[in-house]
């Protein structure tokens, strides 16, 4: 004997997800602010008890809004403490400094010294940069939303692992000594930070191999896939100074090679520093763009030097290059479900590429926000990695179905993708939200990005039964308890739905 179900009692519903289509139009030539990327100024100081600050005092409210700047260059000098503790009074400094950028909306690329003085060669021993690693370590953590990215520093003049009493001649980028520093660094450094080296040979003689990071290993915490390199001889002779040769003399195409794919990985950047020739910078300061897209540069000195800086200026090629250092997307369609219930899905699509010469490097999650006419806000979280929108123009993709949280109130959602910083302690700054590069999309107010279209939440919307669990009944359960719900057929077997569970029902 067959039970038949009574369908007068059941809602019939369609379960087909129709779409709203949306093509975007790409803002390829605005120069505007975004987080963790382009032109940079440094702010340095020989800090003292009297003096503990560096940023304090020397960033204001308008600092860097000529550029559109959201990141500096801090660099301390410790010059006072070579075999010394540091002073709390240093350390409560630093935690000052970083509060300061905080409140204007900006980070910055740090690094520590000993002195700044081709002169003054004396730095300290590793048995002393690991103790003052040590003490800033907590200061650091505690700090770690507003720091891009760390440059080794310590060693050598300005940092920068070159003219040094303690660590050997310029032409060794790896000892036993340095090793020290490496490992200190790195055991103190925030776990999620990465960590620059002026020279991409002391990462290849470190782990005595010269194989680019794999996208395997990218992102997933180990030393060396946070450590990278930055160069601060951009496009002087000798293969930049020695960056991209191991004898400091010559320019190696394999070395530039391993910059080139290491570098879709790990942060790059720096500064120019001809100086001291009009000619050569005349001859060499059009190569920015080209090399700088080749390596990935997300970061760079916008005033030093100035005999190659000036020239940016002058041709106006410094817009194209703050345009496209570091990561710059660009939406170019989009698909959304129409309607969706709540605790059901809705399909994603969105179509994308990223314009710029890098991609984005640190963590950050994409959200789907919905938002409807009373302001009320409801982030999703998208599993896709933005930092895996590789750079140069290369398209990706999001294609997802997202599941509406079940106490969805009804109504009409404007939706808005949303890229906010990581740390609770900005995520809700717009200014830390990245701002995506299309015409009539950013909302400098709340950091979310119209995506042009809305999606109606209604109890009577089709939910996606693909994806439900299921539990099976009888035709005489299905009709005698659980009338009212949701039905269709698929593949000759009838399906009850109803509040996020989907029903098989067996005849007899």
């Amino acid at each position: 004997m067959k039970y038949l179900i009574t369908l007068t009692t059941i809602l019939i519903a369609t379960v087909a997800m129709h779409a709203a289509v949306v093509t975007y139009v790409p803002d390829n030539t605005t120069v505007f602010k975004n987080p963790e990327r382009g032109f940079t100024e440094e702010v340095s100081y020989k800090v003292s008890v009297n003096h503990p600050n560096v940023v304090k005092g020397s960033i204001g409210s308008t600092w860097g809004n000529k550029y559109n700047m959201t990141l500096a260059v801090v660099l301390y000098n410790f010059g006072k403490f070579k075999d010394a503790d540091l002073p709390d009074a240093i350390l409560n400094g630093f935690d000052e400094d970083m509060a300061e950028l905080r409140s204007y909306g900006l980070k910055c690329v740090l690094r520590f010294a000993y002195t700044e003085n081709e002169n003054d060669i004396v730095d300290a021993t590793p048995a002393w940069v690991q103790r003052h690693l040590e003490q800033l370590q907590p200061h650091l953590a505690a700090n770690a939303d507003v720091i891009y990215v760390i440059e080794a520093g310590f060693v050598g003049v300005w940092g920068e692992w070159y003219y040094t009493s303690n660590y050997g001649n310029e032409s060794q980028h790896l000892n036993a000594k340095r090793r020290l520093v490496i490992d200190a660094l790195f055991a103190n450094a925030p776990a999620d930070r990465f960590i620059l080296f002026r020279y991409p040979m002391i990462k290849t003689e470190y782990f005595g191999d010269s194989t680019p990071l794999s996208s395997e290993e990218a992102f997933t915490g180990t030393v060396r896939a946070r450590m990278g390199c930055h160069n601060d001889a951009f496009l002087n002779t000798w293969g930049d100074m020695g960056t991209y040769a191991s004898d400091n003399l010559s320019d190696d195409p394999a070395v530039r090679q391993y910059v080139a794919s290491e570098t879709l990985y790990v942060p790059n950047g720096g500064e120019t520093n001809i100086d001291d020739s009009e000619t050569l910078a005349e001859q060499r300061y059009t190569r920015a763009p080209g090399e700088m897209s080749t390596y990935h540069w997300s970061f760079c000195g916008s005033s030093y030097a100035l005999p190659v800086t000036r020239r940016w200026r002058e041709s106006g090629l410094f817009d194209t290059l703050n345009i496209h250092m570091g990561y710059r997307y660009n939406l170019l369609d989009g698909q959304f479900s129409d309607e969706a219930a709540p605790g059901g899905r809705m399909n994603v699509t969105i179509r994308l590429r990223n314009a710029g010469y890098a991609p984005l490097y640190n963590e950050r999650t994409a959200y789907l926000v919905l938002k409807n006419t009373a302001g009320q806000t409801w982030p999703i979280a998208l599993t896709t990695d933005p930092r895996r929108w590789l750079p140069n123009y290369v398209q990706s993709a999001i294609n997802e179905q997202v599941t509406i949280p079940a106490d969805m109130p009804e109504g009409t959602y404007h939706l808005y993708l949303w890229l906010p910083d990581k740390y609770a302690s900005i995520a809700d700054n717009p200014k830390y939200a990245i701002r995506i590069a299309n015409t009539g999309m950013w909302d400098a107010e709340t950091g979310l990005n119209d995506l042009m279209t809305s999606v109606t939440i209604s109890n009577t919307a089709p939910l996606d039964p693909g994806e439900l669990p299921e539990v099976i009944l009888n035709s005489l359960q299905a009709t005698t308890t659980h009338a009212g719900t949701m039905k269709y057929v698929e593949n000759g077997m009838l399906y009850l739905v109803r509040d996020g569970v989907r029903y098989t029902v067996l005849g007899q």
